[in-house]
């Protein structure tokens, strides 16, 4: 029918000189696909007025005129898609006169990928259950809901905790344990000075025994090939003994013998203690303590000890305690990605588990998803996941909770979908629920812009503004649970595509997705809140990549609810594009990030400028504000400027159970190679690692920035031969922490910085230029000028207007404009500094 009637059309406007002339079409949710669009309500017969469907719309504007100045004005309302909008070439507009799909003035106009849940009943107690007999039988997973303009908590356990949104609510993987330990168990990431481990031995007599070392480390790249002298052995808390002969055994999981120290031991009970001193890696498998002056242990299994003498072996794993801020124990079978094991109690027995998923930060806690149960062994309490979302491996202490489970149906603002019944469970906030409307998302994706490849053609110039886009599902299965491309609208092989005033909220993805050689296309001024996944993704490789487009004046919030290796700006291949004057606040991982994978997968050339992020990294770790990646090893060209980044948090589990925050991050992250950056005029206050971070990368140039409060330190330089030649120029840096550093490094070699001067420091907690502590690469601040870094540098007040409330401009008499320092534009940061008129 719908064919038929676009031939009608067809036939109609190229006899009728009235429709030919047609500009504009109209659509209303109270239209009707039968009449012309051309009126903007029915006229007074009924027989005409705004059309009713968006695809009706496009088959019209598809015959207008393309000198004219094509639209399709939508009427204020609900639109609920069957199915997604799809634009081709022969919709494009030209660059004089695109075709602009727009919301009528004043009003709001919604595109929903949902479908409205009606006929609700009241069941037992708070549960109302409604049927939805499309999504029986497994046809339809139903993860999300919607109830006026709040996303419900799909049934979970434990609950959520509404003042620990973050920190609260969660389950811990517990593998069963191997409490008496083993050789091929370790301990490990006991790198930070002052952890400590204590073990508890029966010594047989008194005697003097050789402390033998069973450990694996690979120091070489951090700037030491030995870890003698740096950490000791207490007997029962006495004087250190120090441990020498520690070199590197080639890697941290290859593991050595070293006779380290000599243990003076009465016959009994002792308590042995190790501490790392000075800091450096190391990892251990075992200790041997042995009064036979000529045994020597060869691997793991053990010759014994001369006759009459006596040899002790502790596995270092089986201690009895330990602090260690980062320290990872191995006291478990071997992980597997398949296999979630839990301690008795952490789920009830007899839970019925059908349809149920977990929401799971496996591994390192760097990437986090939904992963479906496919089974319980509840006399092993292990559960069995199962999708393409088992990509890596459950470790001890990972973090999760349960999803869609019907005991777990228990408090105000949840649901449960039975998805063979195909009916909803819901326990509603308030009693006018339904007058509030209640939606579950059934579509991917809103709007399609696809051209073809095989015939190379685009389409083009084509607007979209003052939408709202709500209401799309996510994948339950992605392709790597570092890359979320679901998104409510895809560019495809198109250019000159413009979205712009349009608002992206409670959706199962992304707001927006380029691929296939998109160029030139924009994102302006829109607000994308409440996201299951991140704002804006370019996806593909380095022949297929979308190139040279705008992201600009966006406002971004509340991202990654489902998937947390997200960005509010996510480059995952793509180059020549700009990010700017955005504003982007809390999201699990990055506010954007520019990534290079190798040579079939590079961004260069991008920029980030003038943005606005605060609260990054609250889910995850090992991450930073702005990310880059630089795989391919070659210079990117990448910008980084005047961008104000505030509050980088980092989250990790702990092995033992329990999470850790802040961990972890940077403001600034070049990592793997990063190389040929410039990182000019940005503020980054309150990090954990500190504001800035070089990996392996060269040529980098890091001037005129802002760096307070590093935790640990103020910026990193770490790797191997390949750092080198980086400019750390007229920078303010300023820290508190009186036990944090200015700028630390792995694989220190003068040859990493090739200049680094003409910067301002400060802390108000010592006295920098008398200080003793290894302030730098090479030591105390007088090493460091020795080594002739920062010889024309100060330390003074910079005389910031008011640190105190993150205005980090300077005063006119700050000794930092003495030094060349160029103020920084602030009031140009963010959407507050966004002119859209500069940017169409």
């Amino acid at each position: 029918m719908i064919a038929a009637w676009s031939l009608l059309v067809l036939t109609v406007s190229a006899s009728d000189p009235a429709l030919a002339a047609q500009s504009t079409v109209y659509v209303s949710p109270k239209g009707d696909d039968g009449w012309s669009g051309a009126l903007q309500a029915p006229n007074a017969e009924g027989t005409d007025g705004p059309l009713r469907s968006l695809g009706k719309a496009r088959d019209v504007v598809r015959v207008f005129d393309r000198n004219l100045d094509r639209k399709v004005i939508l009427a204020g309302g609900v639109y609920y898609l069957d199915a997604p909008l799809l634009l081709g070439p022969e919709d494009s507009g030209t660059p004089e006169h695109p075709v602009v799909w727009m919301a009528q003035e004043g009003e709001t106009v919604v595109l929903s990928g949902g479908q409205p849940i009606a006929g609700w009943t009241q069941g037992e107690g708070d549960v109302w259950k409604a049927s939805v007999p499309e999504a029986g039988d497994g046809q339809w997973r139903i993860r999300q809901l919607r109830v006026g303009d709040e996303m419900q908590t799909l049934a979970r356990h434990p609950n959520a905790v509404p003042d620990e949104p973050y920190k609260g609510g969660w389950l811990f993987a517990r593998p069963k344990l191997n409490e008496a330990g083993a050789f091929g168990s370790t301990v490990a990431n006991i790198h930070t000075p002052g952890d400590w481990i204590e073990w508890e031995i029966d010594t047989p007599v008194a005697g003097s025994y050789a402390l033998w070392v069973y450990y694996g480390a690979l120091n070489a790249p951090f700037g030491r090939t030995d870890m003698a002298g740096r950490t000791t052995f207490q007997i029962d808390g006495g004087e250190d003994i120090t441990l020498e002969s520690l070199p590197d055994t080639g890697g941290w999981q290859t593991f050595a013998w070293s006779r380290c120290a000599t243990l003076p031991l009465t016959q009994g009970k002792h308590t042995l203690r190790w501490t790392n001193r000075q800091g450096g890696g190391i990892n251990f498998d075992a200790f041997a303590i042995c009064d036979d002056p000529n045994w020597t242990p060869q691997g793991t299994n053990l010759a014994p000890p001369a006759e009459g003498r006596h040899l002790t072996v502790i596995q270092a794993e089986a201690w009895k305690q330990a602090q260690g801020r980062e320290m990872t124990r191995d006291l478990t079978f071997p992980a597997s990605p398949d296999r979630l094991p839990f301690a008795e109690g952490d789920i009830p027995r007899g839970w019925d588990l059908t349809g149920a998923d977990v929401m799971i930060f496996p591994a390192w806690g760097w990437v986090g998803g939904p992963i479906l149960v496919g089974g319980v062994d509840w006399a092993e309490c292990v559960l069995t996941l199962t999708g393409q979302n088992v990509q890596q491996n459950v470790e001890r202490g990972n973090r999760y909770y349960l999803r869609n489970v019907r005991e777990a149906l228990d408090q105000p603002g949840e649901f449960f979908a039975d998805d063979q019944a195909g009916e909803l469970l819901y326990i509603p906030r308030s009693a006018d629920f339904e007058e509030q409307g209640v939606v579950a998302p059934r579509l991917d994706r809103l709007i399609e812009v696809r051209g073809s490849t095989e015939d190379d053609t685009w389409p083009e110039y084509i607007h979209f503004r003052g939408l709202s886009f709500r209401d799309t599902t996510y994948s339950p299965g992605i392709k790597s649970l570092y890359q979320d491309e679901d998104a409510a609208v895809w560019i495809d092989h198109a250019r000159d595509i413009v979205i712009e005033g349009c608002t992206f909220s409670q959706l199962g993805g992304n707001a927006v997705k380029f691929a296939v050689n998109s160029t030139r296309c924009k994102v302006l001024g829109c607000k994308i809140t409440h996201m299951g996944g991140g704002g804006v993704i370019m996806v593909d490789d380095t022949a297929t990549q979308p190139t040279d487009c705008t992201v600009a004046g966006c406002e971004m919030s509340f991202l990654g609810r489902i998937y947390k290796h997200v960005a509010g700006v996510y480059v995952t291949t793509g180059s020549g594009h700009r990010v700017a004057h955005n504003t982007i606040t809390d999201v699990p991982r990055y506010a954007v990030s520019f990534k290079s994978y190798g040579p079939n997968a590079v961004s260069h050339d991008n920029i980030a400028e003038y943005n606005e992020m605060l609260r990054t990294n609250l889910e995850t770790n090992d991450t930073g504000a702005i990310e880059t990646l630089g795989r391919d090893q070659q210079a990117s060209g990448n910008v980084i400027r005047y961008n104000l980044i505030l509050d980088v948090v980092g989250m990790k589990h702990l092995p033992e159970g329990g999470i850790i925050s802040p961990f972890y991050t940077w403001g600034v992250y070049l990592d793997d190679y990063s190389s040929g950056t410039q990182v000019i005029g940005n503020i980054v206050a309150r990090t954990y690692r500190g504001g800035y971070h070089n990996h392996l990368g060269f040529d980098n140039v890091v001037e005129n920035n802002v760096f307070v409060d590093g935790l640990l330190q103020q910026a990193e330089y770490n790797g191997a031969a390949e750092m080198r030649n980086n400019v750390f120029r007229r920078n303010i840096v300023v820290w508190s922490n009186a036990e944090a550093a200015y700028m630390r490094s792995g694989g220190w070699d003068r040859a990493v910085l090739r200049e680094c001067d003409g910067n301002l420091l400060w802390s108000a907690a010592e006295d920098l230029a008398q200080s003793t502590r290894g302030l730098t690469p090479e030591g105390a601040w007088v090493q460091w000028l020795a080594g002739g870094f920062d010889t024309h540098s100060r330390i003074a007040d910079p005389l910031f207007m008011d640190a105190a409330h993150d205005d980090y401009r300077l005063q006119p008499n700050s000794p930092a404009i003495g030094l060349g320092f160029e103020p920084i534009p602030v009031e140009r940061i963010g959407v507050g500094g966004y002119r859209a008129e500069e940017w169409r």
